[in-house]
């Protein structure tokens, strides 16, 4: 470790527990802890936009109070996602520190998935990065990452859980290669083989999609989409009538906005868990719970840093997908 990733390192935790110490942050309820449902096939929490940061310390902050409420889940989870954005740099002391706060409650989830988002690797050379993020994914026990890109997939429970990630430094965009909008292609024929859903994950949704432009500042026809190649994602998903495509970026809380129903898939997007929610529902470390049972999907908002569900008056605070209709 360099000196300054070391010095970093110990200022951040000595921040965040000076704030946890003094009462500023504090551990979230335990009186209504996420229960896994026995009867569910598959269930995983997602998050988007930690963004664990090396001199704004309330995200981290915010991050483990929502690790702390995952640490009083009864039962286990099938995995623990986070939807890009894990570090508001890309710098490896921020890459430590989340580390360490995942490791603390590796005992809770099966598997951890994780991707790049913007801040993961804008302003810096991308094979630099992808071997930083590499590094992290192997200290959280993630999945192995390809030796060229971010993209890759699993099965978990007999679910096929595809990730994206950009294919060369952007500042907040994602160029998505061809070679990957192929390697999607293949991956969704295959997957959609057993008429399972599909869940596709992103840091960045699309063009248009899950309130664009407006839950962007309204700034820009593409702008808080993952860009120029927009549309030929939606032409691949279009051809699929399975897939629950996943994604963060948009700091955005619960909201009529988070779920989207294109008809041929489905777009959720997740609020942030380390970085500040904009809108009505702009409490912090907000995330999902999803579960998947053989008939439908259920995803529950969440205010892990409080440790409680969304309240059902709020838009789509819990929604249901149903599955072979």
């Amino acid at each position: 470790m360099s000196f300054l990733s070391d010095y970093f390192y110990r200022k951040m935790n000595t921040e965040m527990q000076k704030r946890f110490d003094s009462g500023e942050y504090k551990a979230p309820s335990a009186d209504d802890p996420i229960v896994v449902d026995e009867n569910a096939k598959l269930t995983f929490v997602v998050w988007g936009d930690c963004q664990v940061s090396n001199y704004m310390f309330a995200r981290e902050c915010s991050f483990r109070t929502a690790v702390l409420d995952v640490g009083n889940i009864e039962g286990k989870l099938d995995a623990l996602v986070i939807c890009g954005d894990i570090a508001e740099n890309g710098l490896r002391s921020e890459y430590m520190v989340t580390a360490d706060l995942l490791n603390s409650i590796s005992s809770k989830f099966e598997h951890f998935i994780g991707m790049p988002g913007n801040h993961d690797i804008r302003f810096r050379r991308y094979k630099r990065q992808l071997a930083r993020f590499t590094a992290f994914l192997k200290n959280v026990g993630g999945a192995a990452l390809p030796q060229h890109n971010y993209s890759y997939s699993l099965k978990i429970n007999g679910y096929s859980f595809i990730v994206m990630g950009a294919d060369r430094s952007s500042f907040e965009s994602a160029y998505i290669s061809q070679r990957q909008l192929d390697w999607l292609d293949a991956e969704l024929a295959e997957a959609s083989k057993d008429g399972k859903p599909v869940f596709v994950f992103n840091h960045q949704t699309l063009k248009g999609m899950n309130g664009l432009p407006y839950t962007w500042m309204g700034k820009g026809k593409w702008r808080g989409s993952v860009g120029a190649q927009s549309d030929k994602i939606r032409a691949i998903f279009e051809k699929y009538g399975n897939v629950i495509f996943i994604t963060g970026h948009l700091h955005f809380g619960t909201s009529r906005f988070a779920f989207e129903d294109s008809g041929r898939f489905k777009a959720l997007s997740v609020q942030t868990v380390g970085a500040g929610n904009h809108g009505d529902c702009s409490y912090d470390a907000q995330g999902y719970v999803v579960s998947v049972y053989e008939d439908r999907i259920v995803m529950k908002a969440r205010v892990f840093g409080e440790g409680r569900f969304v309240e059902s008056t709020v838009p789509c605070s819990e929604i249901t997908v149903r599955l072979g209709e």
